[in-house]
C-alpha cells in the first residue's frame, strides 16, 4: 500500500512538473537574452538556436525575428533570412526596419527587382528612414540606371549628410552620367568625412576617383591627405593596371602601419592569402617596395612586397569587383 501511495505522488509531481514549461526550460526573454549575447560574442550558431527558442515560445516577437534575419544576413543565408523576414511580417506588415531588411536581403540573393520593390514600401512606411533609400541607389547602380540613382542617394544625404558610402555612390552615379564637376564634389566630400574617420585607404581610393572627374578638385584633396608633408605627385600613385588586380603572398609576411620597416607591426597575412594594392610607398626602388594592401577579408596596411630586389608576391587575376559601396 505504502508503495503504491509513493506512485501516485511520483505520478502526480511528473504530471505538475510537465505542465509547468517554467520549471523545465527557460522563458522566452531568458533565451532572448542569451541570444543577443552570442551575438555579443559572435557565436552566431548559438544565438540561431536561441532566437529559434525564443520564437518557439513567443511566437509572435518581432525582435527575434529580426536578429536572427540579421544572423542570417550575415552567414550569407539568403533564402533563410528571406523566410525568416517574411515570418515576422506576416505579424506586423508595417514594421519599417523588417521591410528594409527584407529588401537588403532579396538585393544580396541578387533578386534586384523584389529588393526595389520592397524597399519602397519600407519608404512609404518612413519616409525619413534612410536606409532604404540608400540600398535602392546602391541596386539602380548595379542595374547601371544611373538616373534613378541619384535622387535616392540625395534623400538618403539628406537625412544621413556624413555617410562618406552614399556621397561616395552618388559620386559614381553623377560620373557615369557625365557630369564630372559634381561627381568630383561628391567624392571630395566622402574623402573628407573618411579621413575624419581616419580611414585612408578607403580615402586613397576616393582620389583616384577624384582624378578621373576632376585634376584641380583632386589636387584640392590631396593636400588634404598629405596636409603635415609634400604631397606625391600623381605619378607616384599606384597604376590603374596594377590596382585592377589581386595578388597573393608566396611567403608570410606581416602588415606593419606604415610603409617601414620600424612602424608598428598590426597583424601577420600567411602564404596564399589574397590582396589588392591601393598604393605604392612614394619611395619605392626596385629592392625595396612597399604596398598599401586590403585583403578580400577587408583587413589592411602596409607590406613590403619587394625586399632585397625579390617579390614576395605574385598576380592572381584581373579584379572583377563592383566599384560602388554597401553597407
Amino acid at each position: 500500500m505504502r508503495k503504491f501511495k509513493l506512485g501516485i505522488i511520483l505520478f502526480l509531481f511528473f504530471l505538475f512538473f510537465s505542465a509547468n514549461p517554467g520549471w523545465t526550460e527557460e522563458s522566452a526573454e531568458e533565451w532572448f537574452e542569451r541570444g543577443i549575447k552570442n551575438i555579443e560574442t559572435e557565436n552566431y550558431k548559438e544565438a540561431v538556436y536561441s532566437f529559434k527558442k525564443t520564437i518557439d515560445l513567443h511566437p509572435n516577437h518581432i525582435p527575434s525575428y529580426n536578429n536572427l534575419g540579421y544572423l542570417y544576413n550575415i552567414m550569407g543565408k539568403w533564402d533563410e533570412a528571406i523566410e525568416t523576414y517574411k515570418k515576422a511580417l506576416a505579424v506586423n506588415p508595417n514594421d519599417v526596419r523588417t521591410n528594409h531588411d527584407l529588401g537588403f536581403s532579396l538585393y544580396k540573393k541578387g533578386a534586384l527587382d523584389e529588393a526595389i520593390a520592397q524597399c519602397k514600401k519600407a519608404i512609404a512606411l518612413d519616409s525619413e528612414f534612410a536606409p532604404p533609400y540608400y540600398i535602392s541607389g546602391v541596386i539602380y547602380l548595379e542595374k547601371k540606371m544611373f538616373k534613378e540613382a541619384v535622387p535616392v542617394f540625395k534623400k538618403a544625404l539628406e537625412i544621413t549628410p556624413d555617410y562618406p558610402a552614399a556621397h561616395r555612390n552618388l559620386g559614381q552615379a553623377y560620373k557615369e552620367l557625365g557630369k564630372n564637376i559634381s561627381g568630383a564634389d561628391h567624392y571630395y566630400q566622402a574623402g573628407i568625412l573618411y579621413l575624419k574617420e581616419n580611414n585612408r585607404e578607403e580615402a586613397l581610393i576616393v582620389y583616384e576617383n577624384i582624378l578621373d572627374c576632376s585634376k584641380e578638385i583632386a589636387g584640392v584633396f590631396l593636400k588634404k591627405l598629405y596636409p603635415d608633408e609634400e604631397a606625391p605627385t600623381p605619378t607616384t600613385l599606384l597604376p590603374l593596371k596594377k590596382k585592377n588586380q589581386w595578388h597573393t603572398l608566396i611567403a608570410k609576411m606581416n602588415i606593419r602601419k606604415d610603409h617601414s620597416t620600424d612602424s608598428k607591426i598590426i597583424g601577420q597575412l600567411d602564404k596564399d592569402t589574397k590582396f589588392e594594392i591601393i598604393r605604392e610607398a612614394p619611395n619605392n626602388t626596385p629592392l625595396y617596395s612597399w604596398y598599401l594592401i586590403r585583403t578580400k577579408s577587408g583587413f589592411s596596411g602596409w607590406l613590403c612586397g619587394v625586399h632585397k630586389g625579390i617579390i614576395k608576391y605574385e598576380i592572381v587575376a584581373e579584379r572583377n569587383a563592383s566599384s560602388f559601396s554597401i553597407p
